[in-house]
């Protein structure tokens, strides 16, 4: 499993795109934007990671464990941001 605190902004911009997998859930991943910049007792700047599902695709927040072909397997938290035409939206929020 990736640990999260080797992750950086530019570890999931390359992956736009692709799937990211849990259990039969797939959500693609639509976006990577920068928070600002890191505080100086943090490790990383913060970022953002937008994901699209299913329209009407209702998953409770919490941490899930996600594969991703060609990335691994990682476990993150997301919230359920929207559901609109173009489908359900999550976003995992790094800081």
């Amino acid at each position: 499993m990736i640990p999260l605190d080797t992750i950086q902004l530019e570890t999931f911009a390359p992956l736009v795109g692709c799937g990211f997998v849990t259990g039969d859930v797939r959500l693609e991943l639509i976006a990577v934007s920068p928070l600002g910049h890191k505080r100086a007792e943090e490790a990383r700047d913060p970022f953002a990671l937008k994901f699209r599902g299913a329209q009407g695709l209702r998953l409770g927040q919490g941490i899930y464990r996600f594969e991703c072909e060609g990335f691994g397997v990682i476990e993150f938290f997301i919230t359920q941001v929207g559901d609109g035409s173009q489908g359900s939206e999550f976003e995992a929020i790094f800081t």
